[in-house]
């Protein structure tokens, strides 16, 4: 459980600040993730700029989350790098929240007899 998760950014360079700021924003959330899914295999996000010749780049952003049960995607464009790795981090978040309530959820042999 200590250990890191493999996080990959693909479609930005390693010297630009945006990639920075998306591998550790996504890597703490990430962090968070491996106490409720602790299966976590690797993590990859993809980013696909258009428009880069203007003043403002729009940013496509899917992030996958390969489990050993499963594969979780979440998208999210824009113009703002910044804010878009914010909402990736809530969705990321929302799913963990949810997954924690299907894990707590009673039996329903183990409410008792009608």
């Amino acid at each position: 459980m200590s250990d890191k998760i493999p996080l990959y950014v693909i479609g930005l360079s390693r010297d630009e600040p945006s990639s920075e700021y998306l591998m550790s924003k996504i890597g703490a959330t990430l962090e968070k993730a491996q106490k409720t899914i602790p299966n976590i295999i690797e993590a990859k996000i993809s980013v696909e700029t258009q428009n880069t010749e203007g003043e403002r780049t729009n940013y496509d952003v899917t992030a996958n989350l390969n489990t050993a049960k499963r594969r979780l995607i979440f998208t999210e464009s824009g113009w703002d790098i910044f804010k878009i790795s914010d909402e990736l981090c809530r969705k990321i978040e929302r799913e963990l929240f949810q997954e924690d309530n299907k894990r707590q959820r009673d039996s329903i042999r183990k409410k008792g007899e009608f």
